[in-house]
């Protein structure tokens, strides 16, 4: 039992390490190097079974406790936010949505739901990423989201007349 807790203590440990290194390599703006570190972490995290799991009936390991599984739970977090803004950085929406989409799963966050936004607006998912704004503003009015709607407003008119040029040359 001891070897299981002492395993765990130390996954998460060489997890926070990754992070922090990831964390690192982000503000020296090396966002190669700073996903390597946070893929890292889930090397470190993933695989652990809590008795919030829905597995857990079936598990013959031992569980973590709950401050373990508190840990893990925001180690992965945070990772996928800060993955999801070096995709946004790399101009990869969809892998950036899809990691904003892995936090927000595990707990709401306005700077999270914030970079959903961004990448809803950059894949052209106008309406989701005007929702999202909305929910960030009323959240934390003191984020200014003003730019993002008014990117909103000019892609959702480029769009219009796309389609108004189209619809017109299936009448002509």
């Amino acid at each position: 039992m001891q070897d299981y807790d002492n395993q765990v203590q130390e996954n998460i440990r060489m997890a926070q390490q990754y992070k922090e290194e990831g964390n690192q390599h982000y503000k020296n703006q090396d966002w190669k190097k700073a996903l390597i570190c946070y893929h890292k972490v889930f090397l470190y995290i993933n695989g652990f079974i809590s008795k919030e799991d829905e597995f857990e009936s079936y598990s013959k390991v031992q569980l973590t406790t709950q401050e373990q599984t508190n840990a893990i739970r925001e180690l992965k977090c945070l990772t996928y936010g800060n993955m999801a803004q070096v995709y946004i950085n790399l101009q990869k929406y969809l892998k950036g949505k899809e990691a904003a989409i892995k936090s927000l799963q595990i707990n709401r966050n306005i700077k999270v739901l914030y970079r959903l936004a961004i990448c809803n607006i950059e894949l052209n998912n106008l309406e989701e990423a005007r929702g999202q704004l909305l929910q960030v503003q009323k959240s934390d009015n003191k984020i200014d989201i003003s730019s993002q709607l008014k990117q909103i407003e000019i892609k959702e008119s480029s769009n219009n007349k796309q389609l108004a040029q189209a619809m017109k040359k299936l009448f002509i």
